[in-house]
């Protein structure tokens, strides 16, 4: 009787299991609420144009996606955008590609997936005017402040200090402290003068420069700064919808190209907004110089992203990367 009960009791909580799990599948699948994170950063320019859009009543996303309603999310690093995705709280977001990376190690392939490329560049390491650095050696001894660890910028900011024979670990010891600390915080320490250099990326790099005096040591250029991720179990319920996605993203990256004017005040206003700042739109044109937009997955630089954050200490092992890319299953119909 007692075996009767207990096997009783394990096939109800079996069939319950199952039904919570396809209640959530369902929910899942019949959401009209997509949820898109991004930072409050230059780089991450087409969800700045694309929330103000949302924010002014004229919707860019919303017009590939009639019926759906589009919710923005702030995040201030990529890691924090990676635990949305594993919690499921977002369903995209733009994000840099060491974060992205890391959670699809992580989770061994299993809950992230890269829709497209956003933006290159934008990305530097400043000094401040009275630190008397000069050269990669002048950092012997100093420390440096990255946004977030193992955000991109923290990688590739500890990838360049062992390109130059210059160690340092994660307790922060080695021959140069890294410090991660947030870009606003990094700007207010370096204008009381007690932050020596700092990694960041745009518009806080021409913040630096502007309102601190700090002078650029290294920028690059030609890096992968932003990506268009997705949360994988949004992406298999949603085939129709993601391929949507993708060609609002694409289209709204050559909308931006060929009105940067509008663009960039769309993106300055919005900034100000989620900084609670006052827009500062000749500080946005400078910031935007420095953006290259692009709708291509850079695989070559994503592999070399994976050997950097390896070197670094920050991933142990990841799968093959042509897992991470997106391979759309319907295309689109929908017409803005």
């Amino acid at each position: 009787m007692q075996r009767d009960v207990k096997r009783l009791l394990f096939i109800i909580a079996a069939i319950t299991a199952l039904l919570t799990l396809s209640a959530c599948r369902q929910d899942e699948e019949e959401s009209h609420v997509i949820r898109i994170g991004s930072f409050p950063n230059i780089t991450h320019l087409q969800a700045l144009v694309a929330r103000n859009m949302t924010r002014r009543g004229e919707g860019w996303f919303e017009r590939y996606l009639p019926g759906y309603t589009i919710e923005w999310q702030t995040y201030n690093a990529g890691p924090s955008a990676a635990e949305a995705i594993f919690g499921k709280t977002v369903d995209l977001t733009y994000i840099g590609p060491s974060p992205a990376i890391n959670a699809y190690a992580v989770s061994n392939g299993r809950e992230m997936r890269l829709l497209a490329g956003a933006v290159n560049g934008g990305a530097a390491l400043l000094v401040s005017p009275e630190s008397g650095i000069r050269q990669a050696a002048d950092f012997r001894g100093r420390s440096i402040a990255t946004p977030q660890l193992g955000n991109t910028q923290d990688v590739s900011c500890r990838a360049w200090l062992a390109a130059h024979g210059l160690t340092c670990t994660l307790e922060g010891g080695g021959d140069v402290r890294v410090t991660p600390t947030s870009s606003s915080l990094q700007l207010q320490l370096m204008k009381q003068g007690k932050l020596e250099a700092c990694w960041t990326v745009e518009p806080w790099v021409s913040m630096m420069e502007k309102a601190a005096g700090a002078k650029l040591l290294v920028q690059e250029p030609g890096v992968v700064t932003t990506v268009l991720a997705g949360r994988v179990s949004w992406l298999r319920a949603h085939p129709t919808e993601a391929a949507a996605i993708i060609r609002a993203n694409e289209e709204l990256t050559r909308w931006i190209q060929e009105n940067p004017q509008q663009a960039i005040r769309y993106a300055a206003d919005e900034l100000a907004r989620l900084t609670q700042t006052p827009p500062d739109i000749e500080l946005a044109f400078s910031a935007a110089k420095r953006l290259h937009l692009t709708t291509e997955i850079d695989l070559p630089s994503l592999k070399t992203f994976v050997h950097d954050a390896q070197a670094a200490g920050l991933l142990d092992r990841a799968p093959p990367l042509d897992g991470l890319i997106y391979q759309p299953t319907t295309p689109s119909s929908t017409t803005p």
